[in-house]
């Protein structure tokens, strides 16, 4: 290791608060990788959170590593853990925590570079154990899933044990990896590739088969409530500076019918008063000054009161997440205020009140604008909205509804300023829109170009951008199967640059293949994976997005979906 690197990961570890790894050695080494920068790790609390848990496990030492922001640009880079500056093969396990699909280029190349065979049928086992996990895998991990020995499908906490026993019992008892899989395969949210065969006829599944029971079925953290996940780090180096994170539901009780997260983290859960007050006290007393609440839905039993007397004594800061409209009471504003934030974000979504219902958000445009109006006397200086394009039924109309809301909204808050993110929708696994088809490139360029001319000429409006090649290969791989590997191989050839996956992104097979719009009884490379919601319900909700019908909330009692039976 070189030292400018070696200086790098000191400067990262020093500017960590919380939990040190005390640990010199265990029976097994497990390597802990977020395929992305440092920055964006440290807040990623699932990922956090399980390393914390893993080092908790008699018998495992768990390490973390990441990529340079700048690794694209760097000769000299190499991948090592941060705690005992190891490489990738002085360890038992590797383990890869996937919040996004374009962290699968960064996956491939991490394991080309250390000169580790990509796939698991060609490593014998000299190699480490390569293990994947994290939402972007358990959606659907077929893009890239023949690269791993084992996928962990659903919410980690209840995983950590079991795996963590199993990976001990291999190493005292000298299994090889395939004693070691064929003794996982049954544990629930276990999925081993190699046992799974697709057998296809021309673009389409034919069959899914093999020797592991199917479906896989989805794996739901059992103790939420009374154990929700926290922050066990905090660094001034992360997205979200010196600030810890706080779990206060897992899930969403909205149904917003292009989200995988609602659907994919069912039921829905909200965390004990208790537990989220104690968690308050303890960040308060390790000196942690700022607090974030993952929160995409309030519920109305949340009483965020004794979590104010901190901030109005001004001993903790509180940050919220994008909120929903629904849930923006009086008392939660009154909570922003007192923690003297200045950005609150909300996500309209559409600019029509027609295509909001296709999406089952129920809030108008008169609620925004009215909501925009309170928040002028709570001290925000700025809002932020998230809008999407590309939606199912989208019209020329919802375009303009965008713009439309926009100028509404600053005549309203004046000076304040307004900040935009359009982002492009990607028909997602396990939600009534993945039968969608994407949208053209060419037309999410015109739609983009239109809105960013016009928003230009607002002078306290600004608009995020957005690289249509990533845009195109988040669409494949979010539906992505097995046949891509075709595709890696030719991106593997040049990964410091975009000429290679521009190149790709105008092959039509490509299309065809992940981008059209699906059949309703179509065999999907993710079949295999139950989440719990019955596919029939989701087919009734596209149904009822195309009649713009308002699906209520979750409340857990209805069995309607299948999650709660």
């Amino acid at each position: 290791m070189n030292w400018k690197l070696k200086k790098e990961i000191l400067d990262v570890l020093n500017s960590e608060k919380g939990f040190k790894l005390s640990k010199k050695g265990g029976d097994v080494k497990l390597l802990f990788i977020y395929p992305s920068t440092y920055n964006v790790s440290i807040n990623n609390l699932g990922y956090i959170g399980l390393y914390h848990i893993f080092n908790e496990q008699q018998g495992i030492l768990c390490e973390r590593a990441y990529i340079p922001i700048d690794w694209k640009k760097r000769k000299d880079f190499r991948v090592y853990s941060i705690e005992g500056f190891r490489e990738l093969r002085d360890f038992d396990v590797l383990l890869f925590s996937v919040s996004f699909e374009l962290d699968f280029f960064n996956i491939i190349y991490i394991l080309n570079l250390e000169k580790i065979p990509l796939y698991s049928y060609e490593r014998d086992d000299s190699y480490p154990l390569i293990i994947g996990g994290g939402i972007a895998l358990s959606s659907n991990p077929e893009a890239i899933s023949e690269i791993f020995d084992l996928i962990l499908i659903g919410e980690g906490e209840d995983m950590v044990s079991e795996l963590s026993e199993a990976l001990i019992l291999k190493k005292k008892n000298g299994w090889t990896k395939e004693r070691f899989l064929n003794t996982v395969k049954d544990y629930e949210g276990f999925y081993i590739p190699k046992f799974i065969k697709f057998t296809y006829n021309g673009k389409k599944i034919e069959k899914i088969w093999g020797d592991q029971k199917l479906p896989v079925r989805r794996r739901i953290y059992s103790n939420f409530s009374n154990n929700p996940m926290v922050s066990p780090i905090t660094s001034n180096k992360g997205v979200f500076s010196d600030m810890a994170l706080c779990e206060l539901v897992r899930g969403c009780k909205y149904q917003c019918r292009f989200c995988l997260a609602g659907y994919f983290y069912r039921p829905y859960r909200v965390s004990s008063l208790e537990r989220i007050y104690e968690k308050v006290n303890w960040f308060y007393k390790e000196d942690i000054p700022k607090l974030g609440f993952i929160v995409p839905a309030i519920d109305p039993s949340l009483s965020l009161i004794n979590v104010k007397d901190y901030v109005v004594r001004g001993e903790i800061l509180i940050s919220f997440s994008s909120l929903r409209l629904e849930d923006i009471t009086e008392d939660i504003l009154d909570l922003i205020k007192s923690t003297n934030q200045k950005t609150i974000t909300i996500a309209p979504e559409a600019g029509t009140d027609r295509l909001r219902k296709v999406l089952n958000k129920k809030f108008t445009n008169d609620d925004i604008l009215n909501f925009s109006g309170k928040i002028k006397d709570y001290g925000i200086k700025t809002l932020k909205l998230y809008f999407m394009i590309g939606l199912p039924t989208e019209t020329w109309e919802d375009i303009e509804g965008i713009l439309d809301l926009i100028m509404n909204i600053r005549r309203i808050v004046k000076k304040m300023e307004i900040s935009v993110s359009v982002s492009t929708f990607i028909p997602k696994p396990h939600t009534p829109f993945q039968w969608e088809k994407m949208a053209d490139l060419e037309y999410i360029e015109r739609v983009r170009s239109y809105l960013l001319k016009n928003l230009r000429k607002m002078d306290n409006a600004k608009m995020e951008d957005e690289n249509i090649i990533w845009v195109f290969w988040q669409g494949v791989l979010s539906r992505g199967d097995r046949r891509l590997k075709e595709f890696f191989k030719e991106y593997i050839k040049d990964p410091h640059s975009l000429r290679i996956l521009k190149k790709l992104v105008k092959d039509n097979l490509l299309k065809e293949y992940y981008l059209e719009e699906k059949e309703k009884d179509e065999i999907f490379p993710w079949s295999f994976i139950d989440t719990g919601v019955k596919r029939e319900y989701l087919w009734r909700e596209r149904e009822k997005a195309y009649q713009g019908v308002i699906t209520l909330p979750c409340n857990n009692y209805c069995k309607t979906c299948g999650v709660c039976i």
